[in-house]
């Protein structure tokens, strides 16, 4: 039967599948995606031996890269992921097994590569198992440190283009150098396929900024409870501008326009005291504590001494006795109950997790007469509180709002 239904899959087109139910739909593509990995499995097998044999020298490719790209019309990241993923896994053969069980992704793989030895591979892929990108480059962080990136502000070329008042023109570098890790190659194919190691760079770099959800995740109020709670609906998270060095050490890369240089360089005179050398990293991190304590007061009415107020779920006198503003106290119980993150839970127990553009969702609906109540309300990220409305009102009407 389910041989049956990878085929059936196989031979839909974009037309047929929206006549699909959602349980099959479901079924279908968990079929995929177990085919998948055993297609990535095999690949990277086959992979493996075709460079360890060479045979591309007999079909007149200089390299396994040239070979995959120019016979097989395989994009630069891709061949560049499948070489070096092929090489780790001729060495490490337990890799090919944990993409089957899909226990571990091929960029995984592809970045925990140059890192991978005999005395600690076992350990290493233990520990990768399951995780994210972001997770995989903490872990090398760990087992392969770098030293802080010197802190330094820098003007930037001048950009045919940018606008008069664009950080491009007018704007300043904090932070270090932008080269990348993890570029190199497994042995001394390094030499032969240097053109590998650009494309595997850029890559890594896609990777990082491609995915919509872990860098809220990345936090510690995300990371409580389940690890294994469901993306957001059409959700899209900030781009990562971190870069693990060292446990705990992170590189950030921005650049700022001339009144942000500025006010940067005016916090450096007035904490000359306590700052001496004026290290903007040193000024960056207090300017986040203070803006993160002013948008938790804000956003969840986080504050260290509370006002005393009311305490009626009415949220005050307006528009025929009640009004939209939900009071402070019961913003900041929510907030602190459902631990900053989205409190979606789906019909098999997985929570949402996600951090990212939070809002407060009444239960029983605002329009409905839904009281404002921490009974009642939850946090809700953009994509989940949408949603939730549109499965109330219907999604024609929440357009026509939206609109």
């Amino acid at each position: 039967m389910r041989a049956t239904t990878e085929t059936t899959v196989g031979l839909m087109d974009a037309g047929s599948v929206r006549r699909v139910g959602k349980g099959r739909l479901l079924r279908d593509f968990g079929a995929l995606v177990r085919k998948d990995r055993g297609n990535t499995a095999d690949m990277l097998v086959y992979v493996g031996e075709i460079d360890r044999r060479k045979v591309y020298l007999e079909h007149a490719y200089p390299s396994m890269f040239a070979f995959c790209v120019k016979r097989f019309r395989m994009s630069e990241a891709v061949a560049a992921k499948r070489i070096r993923a092929g090489r780790a896994a001729c060495a490490f053969p337990c890799i090919l097994w944990m993409i089957r069980r899909g226990e571990l992704h091929l960029s995984g793989v592809h970045q925990l590569a140059g890192h991978l030895t005999e005395d600690n591979h076992r350990e290493v892929l233990r520990r990768a198992k399951h995780r994210s990108m972001r997770e995989i480059d903490e872990l090398i962080a760990e087992i392969s440190p770098k030293a802080d990136v010197a802190s330094s502000v820098r003007a930037v070329p001048v950009r045919r283009g940018d606008s008069a008042g664009g950080a491009g023109q007018r704007g300043g570098n904090v932070g270090g150098s932008a080269a990348g890790h993890g570029a190199g190659l497994v042995g001394s194919a390094a030499r032969r396929d240097a053109e590998l190691v650009g494309s595997a760079a850029r890559d890594d770099a896609a990777d990082k900024s491609r995915n919509n959800e872990t860098l809220s995740e990345a936090s510690r109020a995300t990371r409580l409870g389940s690890r294994n709670g469901n993306a957001a609906v059409g959700g899209r998270g900030p781009r990562n501008l971190t870069t693990p060095l060292s446990p705990r050490r992170y590189k950030l890369q921005v650049t700022i326009g001339q009144k942000a240089r500025d006010e940067l360089a005016e916090l450096q005179n007035l904490l000359s005291h306590q700052i001496p050398d004026g290290d903007p990293a040193a000024v960056v991190e207090r300017a986040l504590g203070v803006l993160l304590a002013e948008t938790k007061k804000k956003k969840g009415a986080l504050t260290e001494k509370p006002r005393v107020g009311r305490k009626n779920g009415g949220g005050g006198k307006r528009n025929g006795g009640r009004s939209r503003a939900i009071p402070a106290h019961v913003r900041r119980e929510v907030f602190r109950r459902d631990e900053g993150r989205c409190a979606f839970v789906d019909g098999e127990g997985r929570r949402c997790e996600s951090a990212w553009q939070l809002e407060f969702h009444h239960c029983v609906p605002y329009g409905r007469d839904g009281p404002h109540s921490t009974g009642n309300i939850e946090l809700r990220c953009r994509a989940h509180n949408q949603f939730e409305a549109e499965l109330e009102y219907g999604r024609e009407f929440m357009e026509v709002r939206r609109g």
